[in-house]
């Protein structure tokens, strides 16, 4: 199996085994693209003056196991901030479409009167190691392996599907081959799976999916985890959101928000 998610092809991004779904072998799992999204982007901002400070992502169209490419778009170039858009495309159809806002920071002090989160704990050290495929998919013996089976998880509490979630991720393979995966490329591709850590099933072999990702960052995350505590509200109308704090072991560096829609849990 191949050591990372995406081969550069030319103008492309060929996706390997380790991008993969969990709902079906022709897709990508969306932290896949977030990833390569974020990186695209990074890319072409290329001033290390400015921060990522939020990207959305709007999935839509289920993303195919297929070579992939980029366009990218200035939107906004000012003194303080920078937007910029990237589209995917698979054969010629836009799939996703992300837009990126960097912005320069600006030293403060910040009072004690103000508002903060706990860190998360117990940190991943003291934690044990499982695999998404055991905790969310153990009655699913056709499920194709992929970047649910490829990532670290930690949790710090149970997953049981029940709408909530806390826990520790960390990646272990490149995003793009021949290039070091940043803070900004982790935050990105972790945040896709707040829906997976606040997984709510709605009974019936119906889960809940995600069709964007909003990440908020505050500062870059450092160190090789990423921990998300994370909701998922649902209304009988079955539309949703899905919120989560995203943090590294000092503390809170992001917020995540995504539209949750319901989903028969194992498309084969």
């Amino acid at each position: 199996m191949s050591e990372v998610l995406f081969h550069p092809d030319g103008d492309r991004f060929v996706p390997t085994a380790l991008a993969g779904s969990p709902w079906h072998p022709a897709l990508l799992h969306g932290g896949a693209p977030a990833g390569l999204l974020a990186h695209c982007l990074e890319q072409s901002v290329a001033d290390p003056r400015l921060q990522p400070s939020r990207l959305t992502i709007d999935l839509i169209r289920p993303v195919p196991n297929a070579p992939l490419s980029v366009v990218l778009r200035r939107i906004r170039s000012g003194k303080r901030i920078v937007l910029e858009e990237a589209q995917l495309q698979a054969g010629g159809k836009t799939v996703a479409i992300a837009t990126g806002l960097f912005v320069l920071p600006q030293a403060v002090t910040v009072p004690d009167y103000a508002p903060a989160r706990l860190p998360l704990t117990p940190p991943p050290h003291q934690l044990q190691e499982v695999s998404f495929r055991d905790v969310l998919f153990a009655n699913n013996d056709n499920m194709p392996p992929g970047l649910h089976t490829t990532i670290r998880l930690r949790p710090i509490s149970t997953l049981a599907e029940s709408g909530r979630g806390l826990a520790w991720l960390s990646l272990p393979a490149p995003v793009v081959e021949g290039c070091i995966n940043s803070p900004f490329m982790r935050a990105a591709l972790t945040a896709d799976f707040s829906n997976g850590v606040g997984q709510l099933s709605l009974g019936n072999n119906v889960g809940m999916i995600n069709a964007d990702i909003t990440l908020q960052l505050f500062r870059l995350p450092q160190g090789e985890w990423i921990g998300l505590d994370a909701t998922t509200l649902v209304q009988p109308s079955g539309l949703g959101v899905v919120t989560a704090d995203l943090h590294d072991c000092d503390g809170l560096c992001g917020l995540v928000s995504q539209t949750a829609m319901p989903m028969a849990e194992f498309a084969s």
